[in-house]
């Protein structure tokens, strides 16, 4: 009895569990098989928390709206100051481009493989990683998706979720040997990791 009683509260948990995230098969794309993280609940779902005066209690919405309207959304005539930190980041890649051999070249330096396909994320994962920080980078990326329907273009990036860098300059001193582009957590002068916001500290 006891025996059933267990397996009957494992498929109840799986069953529940299922009704948020799926992964699903899809097709080979350029020959290794990616996953699309699908996550869906019908049911709206309101979530209490506990404010920090240990007295009130208050909710938090499962709305998500499809979009976020900014107040000011005039164009601008300068970019932002950060971006030059992202042309001085990618400038390995200024005169050359960055090929599919490239992108290639990261796999064995890098956790997972992001894909973005008509706004939606495919995900491939090379190694194992600390606690759930691959977890909550591929969250972030789906708070990006969701936050800019439409706006973000298709892409391919090798990402390392480790806390040192792993493309140093002393190893691409040869003029035709271009380094991988890994986008990473961190970075420095000695090194070609292209940084990237860090969402990890949440999932600690």
């Amino acid at each position: 009895m006891i025996k059933w009683i267990f397996v009957s509260i494992i498929v109840l948990v799986l069953f529940v569990a299922s009704s948020f995230i799926l992964e699903i098969d899809l097709s080979r794309i350029g020959g290794r098989t990616l996953r699309r993280i699908i996550i869906f609940n019908n049911q709206p779902n309101e979530f209490s928390i506990s404010c920090s005066d240990g007295n009130s209690t208050e909710t938090c919405s499962s709305y998500y709206p499809k979009n976020i309207e900014f107040e000011d959304d005039s164009p601008t005539t300068s970019c932002p100051e950060y971006f030059r930190w992202i042309h001085e980041d990618l400038k390995p890649w200024k005169n050359t481009g960055i090929t599919r051999e490239m992108v290639e070249r990261g796999k064995n330096i890098s956790h997972i493989r992001l894909v973005i396909v008509n706004g939606k994320a495919y995900i491939e994962k090379h190694g194992k990683v600390f606690q759930t920080r691959d977890m909550f980078t591929i969250w972030g990326i789906l708070q990006l998706l969701r936050l800019y329907p439409g706006k973000i273009p298709d892409l391919e990036i090798m990402f390392q979720c480790g806390d040192k860098t792993v493309v140093n300059k002393k190893d691409f001193q040869e003029p035709q040997i271009s380094p991988p582009p890994v986008f990473h957590y961190c970075g420095n002068e000695h090194s070609y990791d292209i940084v990237f916001p860090d969402w990890t500290f949440w999932g600690w």
